[in-house]
């Protein structure tokens, strides 16, 4: 025996036309036998067994025909022959003629090496290549969805960070906003007033008017109201604090500008009249006079009589029927005074402003009081015995005094007011809220589609892996038969190379 012979799966059909074991037109002939193989397959085979091998080859190539042919041959109805030895049966017989062909000048091994680098080079480089996709998009959804996993950490911290800075739950966020504001103020601005306000507004009083060596009017009138107890009305307010009414009204927030009524004039040549006749007044004289004479006016030619119809069933009185009011539903909200002063004066343009202006007037004072008291200046007793207080006391008012100045001039505050008085910056703040609780919940939504869309690539990927395991061994088996044909031909062995098994 020669050598080993080495054929690469590619040339393979070169190779066998090379040593004229195929023949040239095999392509044609191949043809004419796929006929023949069609009308196999549409006879009946009872043997489960051939069944099976028939209906798993979609393209039945020659060691796949050998296959089925031999399972046939086992089946009783393969057995069953004629006293000449042929088959009986239509299917065993058309089998057997597919076989014969296949046979006949070698087509079998066209067939075979054509099913070889049909697998090879295209079906089995694509099953690859779709199995390698598919576990790259597996890791890309993998990836993504530690980042997904990052991003909704941040917007949750983001989120918390927010409520936490606005002081709210984010249950219901616009009733939250507005009673956080509210109690802020409250807490914050009105508890300053009412711990500095009063000592602060005395001890300015008195050294005004050591100053100006005469009584003077209240100052700082606005200060003292609202470092009371009990917060004032904005009516109120308008009556105690000289100038506050005429201040709102510049700013167009008086409570009553809106019902100023202006008269119209009468137009001339008409009278508006009350009436006071039984029939319709129409007020309208004219300075000429008409054709009608008398009068003077216009003659309509009919009357219209004052007439009262009142019709009183028995048993109904005139008037309401309060029994008929049902108040069911209806719930009755009590509003704490304090709390509603607080929103009205804080919201309140001019009162903020006047407040401002006041209070840094009674920190001017403050400091300067330090300052002359550190230097051993003008002392506490120039202003007689209500107001001698040490330098610690004076320097802890001037500290409250510039904690209340700083918070009305504060972002914060100014924020709050908002909240209180703007419906529009409150449905921005709201939104604002929303959506950031919004960002929240995207990465979850996303990271679920990708999920499915890992499982979807992965099942992919296993079934293009098993697809390819699958013709794997088919090719194995083509291959090792193939190569057993041609070394019991050539008398040498055959070896059929690059088939990735």
């Amino acid at each position: 025996m020669s050598g080993d012979l080495a054929v690469q799966c590619s040339k393979l059909i070169e190779w066998l036309l090379a040593r004229r074991v195929i023949p040239e037109d095999y392509t044609k002939l191949l043809a004419a036998v796929q006929v023949r193989v069609a009308e196999a397959q549409k006879e009946q085979i009872t043997d489960e067994a051939s069944r099976k091998l028939i209906l798993q080859h979609e393209e039945v190539h020659f060691l796949a025909a050998k296959k089925i042919y031999e399972a046939i041959q086992r089946s009783p109805e393969g057995q069953a022959k004629s006293l000449l030895g042929s088959h009986t049966h239509p299917g065993a017989a058309k089998w057997k003629a597919v076989m014969d062909a296949y046979r006949k000048r070698h087509l079998g091994w066209a067939s075979a090496a054509r099913f070889l680098i049909q697998n090879v080079s295209y079906e089995l480089t694509a099953l690859t290549k779709q199995a390698s996709a598919c576990e790259r998009q597996v890791h890309d959804c993998v990836a993504r969805q530690v980042e997904l996993d990052r991003q909704e950490a941040n917007a949750k911290a983001r989120y918390r960070e927010l409520l936490n800075d606005l002081g709210i739950e984010g249950f219901d966020v616009r009733s939250e906003l507005r009673l956080r504001a509210k109690q802020e103020l409250s807490e914050q601005v009105i508890d300053l007033l009412r711990r500095a306000g009063q000592d602060t507004a005395s001890k300015y009083q008195v050294f005004a008017e050591h100053a100006a060596e005469r009584p003077l009017p209240e100052v700082l009138p606005l200060f003292r109201a609202l470092s009371t107890a009990e917060l004032p009305s904005m009516e109120a307010l308008e009556e105690q604090v000289p100038g506050f009414r005429e201040l709102r009204l510049q700013k167009g927030q008086s409570l009553d500008a809106d019902a100023n009524v202006h008269e119209v004039p009468a137009a001339k040549g008409l009278e508006v009249e009350a009436a006071g006749t039984d029939g319709i007044d129409w007020g309208i004289t004219c300075e000429g006079g008409g054709e009608s004479g008398g009068s003077g006016g216009i003659n309509w030619d009919f009357e219209v009589e004052k007439e009262v119809a009142t019709i009183e069933p028995e048993g109904v009185s005139a008037g309401i029927d309060w029994g008929a009011v049902s108040f069911e539903g209806c719930e009755i909200a009590e509003v704490q005074g304090d709390a509603a002063a607080d929103e009205a004066i804080l919201a309140d343009a001019a009162a903020r402003d006047l407040l401002a202006r006041e209070v840094a007037e009674a920190l001017a004072f403050l400091v300067e009081r330090c300052g002359d008291l550190a230097l051993g200046g003008a002392a506490c007793e120039e202003y007689g015995p209500k107001v001698q207080q040490s330098l610690a006391e004076v320097e802890a008012l001037r500290d409250l005094m510039s904690q209340l100045e700083g918070l009305l001039s504060a972002r914060r505050t100014q924020r709050l007011v908002l909240l209180v008085s703007s419906k529009r910056y409150l449905e921005r703040t709201a939104q604002r809220v929303e959506i950031s609780k919004m960002q929240c919940g995207k990465p979850a939504s996303r990271r679920a589609a990708l999920e499915k869309v890992k499982a979807d690539q992965m099942a992919e990927a296993g079934r293009s892996r098993t697809e390819t395991q699958q013709l794997l061994t088919a090719i194995k088996e083509v291959k090792e038969d193939l190569e057993a044909e041609l070394t019991a031909h050539f008398k040498s062995s055959v070896r059929i190379l690059n088939t990735s098994t």
